[in-house]
C-alpha cells in the first residue's frame, strides 16, 4: 500500500517526461525513413513495415490482453493514416515543408477541443501554442519560395497533421491509459491490418538489402513500439490533450538535433533560438500546471 501517493504534479511532471521521450523517439524516422526509400522500398511498403514490425513483436504479449480494444483499433487506423500521409508528403514537397505542416496538430488539437468545450483560451496557453509554432518555424532553415510546390503534397502534410490530432484527441478517451501495452498492441495491429489490405494487392515495394530491412527494423522498434507505450503512459498521466500537443512540437526540434549529429547538416543560429522557443513553450505549460489548484481527475497507471 502506498501511504504517499503521487501528487497531482508528480503525475503531470512524470507525464511530461514520458512524451518528451516519446517524441525523441519518434524524432528518428526521417533518418530511418530515408535508409529505407533509398534501398528501393515506396511509401506504401515503408508505413505497412512501420507497423508490421511492432505488431509481430507485440503478438508475443498479446495474452496479457484480454479482449480487442475498439477504440485502439480505431486510433490505429487514424494513426496510421497521419504516418501515410506524412511520408506522402516527403515524397512531394521538401522535408522543411512538410515537418511544418504537420507542426500544425497543436493548433488543430486545441481548436478541436475547444470546439467540444474541452479547451479554453488562457495566455499561458496561447504564448506557448505562439512560442511553439514559431520556435518549428526558425528550426526550418529552408527558402520555400524556392521550392516548387505541390498542392497534393501541402494537403498531405494538412492531413497528417489533422489525423494526427485526432489520435491524441481519441487516446485521450479510448485508450486504457492502466495498461499502455494493450493500447499500443491494438493500436498498431490495426494500423499494420489496414495497410495489408493494398499490400496484399501488391502495391508495395520492400527494401532490397540487409541493411534496408535493418533499418525497417530501427523504425519498428526504436520510432515506433517503444515510443507508442510511452506516448500511451504519458497522455494517461497528464490526461490534457493540448499539453500533450505542445510537449510533442519537440519531436521536429529532435529532429533537427539528429540530422546535425547524424547527417553532418548545418545547425544555424536560426535553428538554435527555434529550439530555445520551443523548449520555452514546454517550460511554460509545466509551469501553468504548477500554479493550479490539485485536480481529482490525474489518474495513476
Amino acid at each position: 500500500m502506498n501511504l504517499f501517493p503521487p501528487s497531482p504534479t508528480r503525475h503531470y511532471l512524470n507525464g511530461a517526461g514520458l512524451i518528451l521521450i516519446a517524441a525523441l523517439c519518434f524524432s528518428l524516422q526521417p533518418i530511418f525513413a530515408r535508409a529505407v526509400y533509398a534501398d528501393g522500398a515506396n511509401t506504401l511498403g515503408l508505413v505497412w513495415l512501420r507497423f508490421l514490425v511492432p505488431s509481430l513483436l507485440l503478438l508475443l504479449c498479446i495474452p496479457r490482453v484480454r479482449k480487442p480494444l475498439k477504440g485502439a483499433g480505431t486510433l490505429g487506423v487514424i494513426n496510421g493514416l497521419a504516418s501515410l500521409c506524412y511520408f506522402a508528403a516527403l515524397s512531394q514537397v521538401s522535408v522543411s515543408l512538410t515537418v511544418m505542416l504537420f507542426s500544425l496538430f497543436p493548433l488543430m488539437v486545441f481548436f478541436l477541443g475547444f470546439m467540444q468545450r474541452q479547451e479554453s483560451f488562457s495566455t499561458s496557453k496561447i504564448l506557448a501554442l505562439m512560442g511553439a509554432l514559431l520556435g518549428i518555424y526558425f528550426t526550418l532553415d529552408a527558402d520555400f519560395s524556392r521550392t516548387a510546390i505541390s498542392w497534393a503534397g501541402i494537403l498531405f502534410g494538412l492531413g497528417s497533421a489533422l489525423f494526427y490530432s485526432g489520435y491524441i484527441i481519441g487516446a485521450q478517451r479510448w485508450m486504457p491509459h492502466n495498461d499502455a501495452l494493450a493500447g499500443a498492441s491494438w493500436t498498431l495491429i490495426g494500423a499494420a491490418l489496414i495497410f495489408s489490405l493494398p499490400v496484399l494487392a501488391g502495391q508495395a515495394e520492400l527494401p532490397a538489402s540487409r541493411y534496408g530491412w535493418s533499418m525497417v527494423l530501427a523504425l519498428g522498434i526504436i520510432s515506433t513500439f517503444i515510443p507508442f507505450l510511452l506516448l500511451i503512459k504519458g497522455i494517461g498521466l497528464l490526461q490534457r490533450q493540448f499539453d500533450v500537443a505542445i510537449f510533442s512540437t519537440t519531436e521536429p526540434i529532435a529532429s533537427i538535433f539528429w540530422a546535425w549529429l547524424l547527417l553532418q547538416e548545418t545547425l544555424t543560429q536560426r535553428s538554435l533560438f527555434g529550439v530555445v522557443l520551443v523548449i520555452s513553450a514546454a517550460l511554460l505549460m509545466v509551469w501553468s500546471q504548477s500554479r493550479q489548484p490539485p485536480s481529482t481527475n490525474m489518474t495513476g497507471a
